[in-house]
């Protein structure tokens, strides 16, 4: 039977709430554990997909709850679930298998819709040469992923991993937040605001990469949905 884990990172007054975002997006039953709180799931049995979600914590934390979460991928990699994570989940499963230095603080934030390009032909992501637009938002980035174990799908002018699979295993780490269009990307800025972050007028008077969605959510979602796990 197939059934997601749906892992919640949020933490508390997060501007990001992937459960505003994520539930339509579900084809199959789901559990929700909001890991960043303590709540963990018995044992990963019954799953045959898990969802790993955005944050605005840090992976460079390393807090205890990103330990035990660290070590749940680590058993659901080697179970052979289906995996995506975004954006702090992306992340989270590249620090879960490759270690801290994995990740790192970026000099600042990438935020808004850049091209992505596509290197490598991907399932959930499309052609190798493709170029398509999602939101981006995020402060700390993939930084090395071994080439023996995880082939880098996608990236950006100033991001050069926003997307991995591993290589043996159904495993995606994305960066970006397909799950939210343009008007859900400009909130989100709003709402933040601070050092580094644009005003949300910066978008409507832009001319380089002006917000572009490429509505890859529906198809990605429904390849993810179709994968099985090994």
């Amino acid at each position: 039977m197939n059934r997601i884990l749906f892992l919640d990172n949020a933490i508390d007054d997060d501007v990001y709430q992937p459960l505003s975002y994520w539930p339509p997006l579900l084809l199959f039953p789901y559990d929700l554990f909001r890991v960043s709180a303590g709540q963990w799931p018995d044992g990963l049995n019954s799953y045959s997909h898990i969802l790993i979600t955005g944050s605005a914590a840090s992976v460079l934390d390393d807090t205890e709850w990103m330990k035990a979460e660290a070590a749940l991928i680590k058993q659901a990699v080697k179970s052979g679930k289906v995996i995506l994570g975004s954006c702090f989940g992306h992340q989270m499963i590249a620090r879960s298998l490759f270690g801290l230095e994995a990740v790192r603080r970026r000099e600042k934030p990438e935020i808004g819709w850049p091209d992505i390009h596509i290197l490598s032909r991907d399932d959930l992501l499309g052609e190798s040469g493709s170029t398509i637009n999602g939101f981006v938002f995020h402060f700390d980035e993939v930084c090395n992923v071994p080439q023996e174990n995880a082939t880098v799908i996608a990236r950006s002018a100033d991001c050069e991993i926003l997307a991995f699979k591993l290589k043996d295993r159904p495993v995606w780490g994305m960066q970006p937040h397909f799950e939210m269009g343009i008007v859900e990307g400009i909130q989100i800025v709003d709402r933040a605001q601070g050092d580094d972050i644009p005003d949300k007028q910066y978008f409507f008077n832009c001319t380089e990469n002006p917000p572009r969605d490429s509505g890859l959510i529906i198809p990605l979602m429904k390849t993810f949905h179709e994968t099985r796990s090994v």
